[in-house]
C-alpha cells in the first residue's frame, strides 16, 4: 500500500469496494519517540552479529509479530516449516499475531502503551504512524540496522533509508513499493460490457456512479458498493482527483494541513469545497440507496471481500498491482464469466511524489530481541527460498513457483484458502512475485508507479514537520478526526443530519486547535523553501 488489495486502506460506498489502499508512499510524523534502552544502537554483548564466528553461538528465543488482518489459513503448518528454517538459520522462531482491521491502529497503541512483551510490528502514515512516533511507540535503530541487517540495508540503500528518517534517527524500516497511487476505478467488467460500457466510459466519478444505476436497475442482486471492517473514511480516493496533493506527513490522511496543486499554501483539507462536495456525493450515494447500508458495521477484510462477493459492481481505491487475474479468478468460480477491471481517474497534472515510503516494519521499545529481529528480516530479504515461504506458503500447497518471479496458486485453490503474507508489511515489492494470472492492465499499472518520470517532485521534498510545537493540538485534533470521518465519508443519515455532524466536526477541530496545527505547518515549510 498499499493499500492492498489490501494496499489501500477500506473500500468505500461506491467507491467502495476493491482496494484498500494499503498502503502506500511518502513519511513524516508527530514527536520524537523517547530512545528505548538499545536505542543507542549498542547491541547486548550475548548476541552475535550477522559476521560473527560460528563459535558464537546464538540462544534460542521467539520473536513476536503482530500484523493486521485474519490470521491466514494453513497458518500452524507454514509457521512450522518456517520456523524450522528460521532456527537453522539464527536460533529463532516466530510467532505471528493478527488484528483484525477494524482495531488495529487502537489495539497497537494500547498494546505500546502498556508496555506488552512483543518484538516487532506493521505500521503505516496512513493508519497514523504519527501517533505511534509521538507515543514513543518505535526503537531507534539507527545503529543496529546496517549492522544486523546488513544485506537489507544495502539493498535499500542509505540514501533511501535516510530519506525515510524521523528526526535525523531511524525508527521504522521503511518499506519501498508504488511511489504514489493515483486513483482508480475497480469495476465487473463483464457488467460494463453487457450493459453497453467500456473502459473509455469511466472519465470521472459521475460516470462510475451512472454505471451503477443502470446495473441496479436491471438486476436487483447487484450493489454499487459495500463496506467492509477496513472502512474508516475515503476523502482520500475521491475528494481532490485530478489535484496534486500532499498530506503533511504524506499519506497521513487524518492530519489537517495539506498542499494542493504543489503550491506552498497549507489548507485544511476539511474545510475545503472539495471536500464539502465529496460529503454531498456521498450523502447522495447513501440516500439513493446505491450503497449496502448495513455493510457500514462489516467486520469482513477487502482481501476476502475482493475475491467472494460477487454481488458488488465496483469501486474507488488503488491501482492493481498483479491481482486482477487473480480476482477474475476466484469470482469467476463463484458466477461464470465474471471480470475484473481498471480505469484511472486521474485527470490532469502528474501526481507529486516525496520518494518516500509510506510502510514501515517497526521494532518495539519492549523487544529485548531487536538485534535478532533485524537479522531476521535481513533474511527475508536476501533469502528467495526463505521469503516465499513466509509470504506465499508451502510450495505445492499454498503456491507453485512460476520462474523467479511469478507464481499461481494449486488447482482449486485462491486466496482465500491458501496461506499468505502482505508483502507491503515486510519487503520490498521488488523482492516478490506477481501472479502467473496478472492482466496487461495489471503489467501497466506496476510499470506505471515504478517509473519516477510518471510523477512530480513534491515542492517540499525533503521537508520533515516536526510537531513538537502543537502536539497537544495534534493529539486533540487527531482524536476528533478519527471520531467523525467513518460517520461522514460514508454519507450515513439524512442529508440534514449530514450538515450538522459536519457542522459539529469543524467547530470540534477549532476547539481542538486544528488553526493552530494549519500555522504551525505553513510557518515550517515556509521556512524550508526560505533555505
Amino acid at each position: 500500500m498499499l493499500k492492498r488489495e489490501r494496499f489501500i486502506p477500506a473500500l468505500t460506498l461506491l467507491l467502495a469496494l476493491l482496494i484498500a489502499l494499503a498502503g502506500c508512499s511518502s513519511g513524516g510524523g508527530n514527536e520524537a519517540p523517547a530512545a528505548s534502552s538499545s536505542a543507542s544502537g549498542s547491541a547486548p554483548s550475548s548476541e552475535a552479529s550477522p559476521s560473527a564466528s560460528a563459535e558464537e553461538k546464538l540462544e534460542q528465543v521467539e520473536l513476536k509479530l503482530i500484523l493486521p488482518g485474519d490470521k491466514p489459513q494453513r497458518y500452524d503448518e507454514v509457521i512450522k516449516a518456517l520456523n524450522e528454517r528460521l532456527t537453522a538459520e539464527i536460533q529463532a522462531t516466530l510467532n505471528i499475531q493478527y488484528i483484525p482491521w477494524d482495531s488495529y491502529k487502537d489495539q497497537i497503541l494500547v498494546k505500546l502503551a502498556a508496555g506488552e512483551n512483543f518484538d516487532f510490528f506493521y505500521h503505516g502514515w496512513w493508519i497514523q504512524y504519527a501517533q505511534v512516533l509521538a507515543k514513543g511507540g518505535a526503537m531507534d535503530i539507527t545503529d543496529l540496522f546496517p549492522k544486523y541487517a546488513p544485506d537489507l540495508y544495502n539493498g535499500l540503500t542509505a540514501e533511501y533509508v535516510d530519506t525515510n528518517r524521523y528526526q535525523d534517527k531511524i525508527y521504522g524500516i521503511p518499506v519501498p513499493g508504488p511511489l504514489e497511487y493515483p486513483q482508480g476505478y475497480n469495476f465487473r467488467a463483464d457488467l460494463a460490457e453487457k450493459y453497453g460500457y467500456s473502459p473509455e466510459d469511466f472519465q470521472t466519478i459521475e460516470d462510475t456512479i451512472e454505471f451503477g444505476r443502470t446495473v441496479m436497475a436491471a438486476d436487483k442482486s447487484r450493489v454499487m458498493g459495500r463496506f467492509n471492517g477496513e472502512y474508516s473514511g475515503n476523502y482520500q480516493s475521491v475528494a481532490f482527483l485530478g489535484m496534486q496533493r500532499e498530506y503533511i506527513p504524506s499519506n497521513d490522511f487524518n492530519s489537517p494541513g495539506i498542499l494542493l496543486n504543489n503550491e506552498p499554501q497549507v489548507v485544511n483539507q476539511f474545510e475545503t469545497q472539495q471536500y464539502r462536495d465529496f460529503l454531498k456525493l456521498q450523502s447522495q450515494v447513501w440516500n439513493e440507496g446505491l450503497v449496502d447500508k448495513d455493510s457500514l458495521s462489516s467486520k469482513s477484510n477487502v482481501v476476502t471481500d475482493a475475491n467472494t462477493d460477487i454481488s458488488v459492481i465496483g469501486g474507488m481505491g488503488n491501482p492493481p498491482e498483479g491481482w486482477l487475474g487473480d480476482r477474475t479468478e476466484a469470482l469467476s468460480k463463484i458466477e461464470p464469466g465474471a471480470r475484473i477491471n481498471f480505469v484511472f481517474l486521474e485527470k490532469g497534472a502528474k501526481m507529486v511524489s516525496s520518494f518516500k515510503a509510506g510502510n514501515f516494519t517497526v521494532i518495539s521499545p519492549s523487544s529485548k530481541k531487536p538485534e535478532r529481529v533485524l537479522m531476521f528480516l535481513n533474511l527475508l530479504y536476501k533469502d528467495k527460498s526463505f521469503r516465499d515461504l513466509y509470504l506465499y506458503g508451502v510450495e505445492g500447497q499454498d503456491f507453485i513457483a512460476i520462474g523467479d518471479d511469478q507464481f499461481k496458486y494449486p488447482d482449486g485453490l485462491d486466496k482465500t484458502n491458501v496461506f499468505f503474507n502482505e508483502w507491503w508489511m515486510v519487503t520490498p515489492w521488488s523482492n516478490t512475485r506477481i501472479s502467473a494470472n496478472a492482466t496487461e492492465t495489471d503489467k501497466k499499472t506496476i510499470s506505471f508507479l515504478t517509473d519516477p518520470a510518471n510523477f512530480e517532485k513534491s515542492i517540499i521534498a525533503g521537508f520533515e514537520f516536526n510537531p513538537d510545537a502543537v502536539k497537544s493540538e495534534i493529539s486533540k485534533v487527531s482524536a476528533v478526526v478519527s471520531e467523525y470521518r467513518k460517520v461522514l465519508e460514508s454519507g450515513s443519515g439524512s442529508p440534514q443530519q449530514q450538515d450538522a455532524k459536519y457542522a459539529e466536526f469543524i467547530d470540534k477541530m477549532k476547539r481542538a486547535g486544528v488553526d493552530k496545527i494549519i500555522e504551525e505547518k505553513q510557518r515550517q515549510i515556509d521556512e524550508f523553501l526560505a533555505q
